[in-house]
């Protein structure tokens, strides 16, 4: 019986992150300007970044000393990230070309 939650939490997982990752590249490229989407790939790219350094410091912090309620935290903290997604995305595709500055041109003649 062990073996089958194991495989079924397996593919729950690997569909969650397929998921993630997809609707991730998704809103990264479709909500960029098209004479923008480098500036807008780096700055999303810094995610990583700040989820690799602050993570591993929130998650021993929330989980190790806060016990059961650390776990209940942290799942809290999922559960609104995953249902602000939609409203977010919504309001940042209804405000995109709203106050979006020229992009940024090189002074530098190229002969």
């Amino acid at each position: 019986m062990g073996g089958r939650r194991a495989a079924g939490g397996g593919v729950l997982q690997v569909i969650g992150e397929m998921r993630q990752s997809a609707g991730s590249w998704q809103i990264s490229f479709d909500l960029a300007p098209p004479e923008r989407i480098g500036q807008y790939q780096g700055f999303f790219g810094t995610g990583v970044a700040v989820a690799r350094t602050l993570g591993p410091l929130l998650l021993t912090t929330l989980l190790l000393d806060g016990g059961l309620a650390g776990w209940l935290v942290l799942g809290g903290l999922f559960l609104a990230a995953g249902y602000a997604m939609g409203p977010v995305v919504r309001w940042a595709e209804r405000d995109r070309d709203r106050g979006c500055p020229a992009p940024v041109t090189s002074a530098v003649a190229v002969p």
